[in-house]
């Protein structure tokens, strides 16, 4: 983005499409979609307010808009693309008439439907302040932590079926930054900073909270590429408790480890898969007559490992009598010579001791006091 131009370039060749940029006026911001040659463009009003603010949808490398929305009253504007390209959230703030204060409203596009169509949506109280924002992965959900700190509200969201509809609201909670699990369904309620790391595991198909945790001074979580664990870390931004904690999805602690001058967590990323989406269709589809085949191979690996477990058993069973025979044939051997150390009493049968308490009284101290008549 330079100066009332988008420059778009080739991969390929580096070069400027159709060797020349894109001339929009006053634009102030852009954002690719995750999957699609397409991107989002914001321009600001114009004008003093005579020219709309607008957000538009343009594709390459054809520079088609294919979508445009203005907007008036504009303070400020903010784009959030769903992982899937499928959605575009926009998060307008618009000045009230008296122009002393704003509100917040969100201007919802639907990429893959026919012409685009917006839908605008906003918060039960519209005055709210939006503090983070978040689409579900490859989902059709969001979650928006809204109102003031230091207790702020958390709701939750879909626009499946064409319409925004709530699921809930979570109230008051310590929480400024929200965390998808890559594969959706989950999400951590983060806070971090002045929460100094409350976390709150969060199932959206249950509306139910799975665990609640903290990880004191938190600065970064992130989650494996599977979904199946999560990292939280405190860097070098503080000067105590640098290190990482793993979690499991569910919010139970699996390791915590300490490192001084700890700077930056990474997961190495998922490979990609070797199958093509409609082979993998074809395997989903078809997952009750495979997981019979590879049950049966579980329960021959498993039948193999013990068989594996018992011969081990065995051979430490066989270590251990062979041991105690070997020390049974010593301790006779030695028999007699015990025998003559102990004057010929035989003291290797445990019913031939007899036991006697013996009762020794001693005198510590004796001291004496006079004791003087009143």
């Amino acid at each position: 983005m330079g100066k009332n131009v988008i420059s778009v370039y080739d991969t390929e060749s580096f070069g400027l499409i159709d060797k020349k940029s894109i001339k929009v006026e006053n634009v102030m911001d852009f954002s690719w979609s995750p999957t699609d040659s397409i991107f989002a463009l914001f321009v600001p009003e114009l004008g003093g307010g005579n020219q709309p603010a607008r957000v538009s949808l343009f594709q390459i490398p054809s520079k088609v808009e294919l979508r445009q929305k203005n907007l008036f009253s504009v303070s400020d504007c903010k784009m959030y693309w769903q992982s899937n390209g499928e959605y575009l959230a926009v998060k307008v703030d618009r000045y009230t008439k008296t122009k002393k204060s704003t509100y917040t409203g969100f201007e919802l596009f639907r990429i893959k439907e026919r012409d685009i169509p917006i839908e605008v949506f906003e918060l039960d109280n519209k005055n709210d302040k939006v503090i983070s924002f978040a689409w579900e992965p490859k989902g059709h959900r969001f979650a928006v932590i809204h109102g003031d700190n230091p207790r702020p509200d958390v709701s939750f969201y879909s626009v499946k079926g064409g319409k925004v509809t709530k699921l809930t609201t979570l109230k008051q909670k310590q929480a400024n930054a929200l965390f998808w699990s890559p594969s959706g369904r989950f999400i951590i309620l983060a806070g971090l900073k002045g929460f100094n790391g409350q976390l709150e595991f969060y199932n959206v198909d249950e509306l139910e909270t799975m665990a609640t945790a903290e990880h004191f001074m938190a600065t970064d979580i992130e989650w494996d590429p599977t979904g199946r664990y999560v990292a939280t870390s405190v860097t070098s931004v503080h000067e105590m408790e640098n290190g990482f904690n793993i979690w499991s999805f569910n919010g139970k602690l699996l390791y915590r480890i300490l490192k001084d001058h700890f700077f930056q967590f990474l997961w190495r990323p998922r490979p990609p898969s070797f199958l093509s989406p409609e082979k993998e269709e074809e395997i989903f589809k078809n997952l009750k007559k495979y997981s019979k085949k590879y049950d049966v191979q579980d329960q021959d690996i498993s039948v193999l490992l013990s068989e594996q477990d018992r011969e081990k058993r065995k051979q430490l069973k066989d270590d251990w009598e062979r041991w105690v025979n070997e020390w049974k044939q010593y301790h006779e051997q030695e028999k007699m010579e015990r025998q003559m150390l102990r004057d010929g009493e035989a003291s290797d049968v445990e019913e031939e001791y007899e036991a006697k308490e013996i009762e020794v009284e001693e005198l510590l101290d004796v001291s004496e006091e006079i004791i003087q008549d009143a």
